[in-house]
């Protein structure tokens, strides 16, 4: 699909992204291109040839200089996940300016091979583990085998389950030796014959926490996959003025993370000028089975546009939607969604789920759904009163209780 006169860019612009989308060539950067072979790449290598291409996107981030407007081509071969998935073991803090990083796959928008995911590391169960607060540094210790054959390393999020109940909980690593990990939570004393079997195993809250500006992601697919209920989310964007196009994001991949009221797929916290195209939301495979939504609004969002993007649903649940306000003052001003689609899934009953619109009414903010389509909701906006999303160039979904506002 043709990059399209409403997506505000310059023509230059987007003759070099048709051709990236048509015929997968490289745009034209200001700075270094940066090569990522998940397959037959070394974190070892320079990382600026695909001889030399790294193993991952979080190295070639490292190798990238903020402001300079380098780029990170991510390869894909094959099928099998090991050539195409860029795993990621923790949460990918993207804090640099002017970044562009482009997929180099078959652009089917939808579960493209141009992959990031998590990767998800586990001690099993352990029956010699031991908490301690020496002096306010809290370690988590272990008697035999080792935390770093097992692949923790620091600034990973990890879960202690099933112990005797006192340091049951998610813990940030600060440290990483082959007997204990050293954590930034607190912990209380308990010894090994009174901790149990505990497992510890490692988790993604996000994928990728984009804090940097003037960052464009193409023909991306971003999945978090992860079996731990904290696993909640799949891209996080606060920073400001960044694009996303042909990409596919996917949170709480997993049905467990997804029966969370707070798991998502992006969450826009504070971000202003956010742009995305061709993208995709979600997926159909794996049940939500709580109150969550696809798009996340919080801190007062501004001027979000999203064109001929799709979200993706599968539930049954009446209070699931697609689009979420976390509070009065999440969003300021009008979001537009243009030509998009709104599908939520159910093989047992297509329109279970009430409101694609749900969370807090804005005092200063609104949405419009121009030209979109809504299937699997059964009003765009169910709470009578709220009038805050409008619909324009289609049929207005209709609604028992009101709270839609319709314009010509």
């Amino acid at each position: 699909m043709k990059y399209i006169n409403e997506t505000g860019f310059p023509p230059k612009l987007r003759e070099a992204l048709n051709s990236l989308y048509l015929e997968g060539g490289l745009p034209t950067i200001r700075g270094t291109w940066f090569f990522v072979d998940p397959y037959a790449g070394s974190n070892a290598n320079g990382g600026q040839s695909i001889d030399e291409a790294v193993a991952d996107l979080e190295t070639a981030y490292g190798l990238c200089t903020s402001g300079l407007g380098d780029g990170i081509a991510v390869l894909s071969g094959g099928t099998t996940t090991a050539n195409t998935t860029s795993y990621l073991k923790q949460s990918l803090a993207w804090s640099k300016h002017a970044i562009t990083v482009v997929g180099i796959a078959s652009p089917t928008r939808l579960f493209s091979r141009a992959r990031v995911s998590n990767s998800q590391v586990a001690t099993g169960s352990l029956t010699t583990i031991s908490f301690a607060d020496t002096d306010g540094v809290y370690t988590i210790d272990r008697s035999a085998g080792s935390f770093v054959t097992d692949g923790f390393e620091a600034g990973q999020m990890v879960a202690v389950a099933a112990n005797s109940g006192t340091n049951d909980g998610n813990y940030t690593i600060e440290s990483v030796a082959a007997g204990s990990l050293t954590v930034t939570e607190s912990v209380t004393d308990e010894d090994a014959a009174t901790a149990g079997a505990t497992t510890i195993t490692s988790y993604n809250p996000q994928m990728i926490v984009v804090s940097g500006d003037n960052n464009s992601f193409v023909n991306l697919h971003v999945g978090n996959f992860s079996s731990d209920d904290s696993a909640l989310g799949c891209v996080k964007v606060t920073g400001n003025r960044n694009s996303f196009i042909g990409c596919h994001f996917i949170g709480a991949g997993h049905a467990t993370p997804g029966a969370v009221a707070t798991a998502y797929d992006l969450l826009l916290d504070g971000a202003q000028e956010s742009t995305f195209v061709n993208c995709t939301f979600g997926t159909d495979t794996i049940i939500r089975g709580a109150a969550n939504a696809n798009i996340v609004f919080d801190g007062t969002v501004w001027r979000s546009r999203f064109y001929n993007c799709e979200v993706l649903s599968y539930s049954a649940t009446a209070g699931k939607g697609a689009v979420k306000s976390a509070d009065a003052t999440a969003l300021s001003g009008i979001q537009v969604f243009k030509e998009c689609q709104f599908l939520n899934w159910n093989p047992n009953g297509i329109s279970a789920s009430t409101s694609a619109f749900i969370g807090t009414k804005p005092t200063s903010g609104a949405l419009l759904m121009d030209g979109c389509s809504l299937v699997g909701w059964a009003a765009w906006d169910s709470v009578g009163g709220n009038d805050m999303v409008y619909v324009a160039n289609t049929d207005a979904t209709a609604s028992g209780a009101g709270g839609i506002a319709t314009t010509p």
